[in-house]
């Protein structure tokens, strides 16, 4: 997911946070989103999302945009799955052994 930023004065910079390595963590009724970007530098970055949220986000992702982009993206779905449960090497570089192994 990209991110833009506007407190940077005249210039504007686009963060980017991956999802598939933010730690997820739910109290009561809010959901903890907490990562790190990756570009253009390492900024922790925290979301909340309440029962308030829901119906935006249930009508963002019911739209005909995002429908069409989830319908032309699946195979990135097919990509994270391989890696995150059956190569278990999500958030490796490519060649990387997993710490058990060094």
């Amino acid at each position: 997911m990209r991110m833009w930023s506007s407190g940077l004065g005249s210039e504007e910079t686009a963060l980017v946070l991956d999802f598939t390595k933010a730690d997820f963590k739910r109290e009561g009724d809010k959901v903890f989103i907490t990562g790190v970007t990756l570009e253009p530098v390492a900024w922790e970055f925290k979301l909340t999302i309440t029962k308030e949220d829901v119906p935006g986000l249930l009508h963002v992702m019911s739209s005909f945009p995002t429908l069409c982009w989830v319908a032309r993206s699946i195979t990135g779905a097919f990509v994270f799955v391989r890696d995150k449960f059956i190569l278990r090497r999500m958030g490796r570089k490519a060649g990387e052994s997993p710490v058990s192994e060094q």
